[in-house]
């Protein structure tokens, strides 16, 4: 079994949590290892398989060092961003979209297929916060690339969290919402979702190490 080991990429903002690797209960995440994002260049990237791009990040510094990113995916690794791009840094995603809302249900979303890693969770818990809706997504990244593994969209179809594992050596998790990792408290079903992208990627590294068995 391959070990996970991931890089988060810290914003340094509010809800980074005081630059350290938090779940949300303050509890250390096992496997998780927090980056000042400027930091990025001058680290070796060597012991990590996943690097995961918070939100509110610097785009502007990720595209400086696109290559880095780009190295890292070379290396049959996975990207998980988790933002809204707007800049060229991660290849194959196009630039973020805020949806056009006529009502409240405009943000409703759907699970895509039983094997989403939004299995189990109670769709208007994630999309609605004391009545008011638009608290998880509220837009998305066009499909560059068609042959993509969508995990969570809204209800007319379009793309919120999708896997690409054809445009890179490696793979990509485009999602257009808050950290996948932070959801971890609460009271409601939503805690499934870090729970879940921590099983992914565990099987996700799989089989990674297994195509490169097959190439080697």
């Amino acid at each position: 079994m391959v070990s996970m080991k991931i890089l988060k990429l810290d914003g340094g903002h509010a809800f980074s949590r005081d630059d350290r690797a938090m779940a949300g209960a303050n509890v250390e995440m096992k496997n998780v290892t927090n980056l000042d994002q400027y930091k990025l260049a001058t680290t070796d990237l060597t012991p990590y398989n996943v690097l995961v791009v918070t939100d509110f990040i610097d785009q502007e510094h990720l595209f400086e060092n696109k290559e880095i990113i780009e190295r890292f995916l070379d290396d049959g690794k996975i990207v998980i961003a988790c933002t809204h791009i707007f800049r060229n840094w991660l290849s194959g995603i196009n630039p973020f979209m805020p949806r056009t809302i006529r009502n409240h249900m405009d943000y409703e979303m759907k699970v895509t297929n039983m094997k989403s890693i939004f299995r189990g969770v109670d769709m208007l818990e994630l999309a609605y916060r004391k009545g008011v809706s638009g608290f998880y997504a509220r837009g998305y990244h066009p499909l560059a690339n068609q042959e993509v593994e969508v995990h969570l969209a809204f209800l007319d179809g379009t793309p919120i969290t999708f896997v690409d594992r054809t445009t890179t050596k490696g793979t990509i998790v485009a999602h257009s919402g808050r950290d996948l990792l932070t959801y971890e408290t609460g009271e409601n079903s939503t805690q499934l979702i870090s729970k879940q992208t921590l099983e992914w990627i565990e099987s996700e590294l799989a089989l990674l190490d297994r195509e490169k068995e097959i190439l080697a």
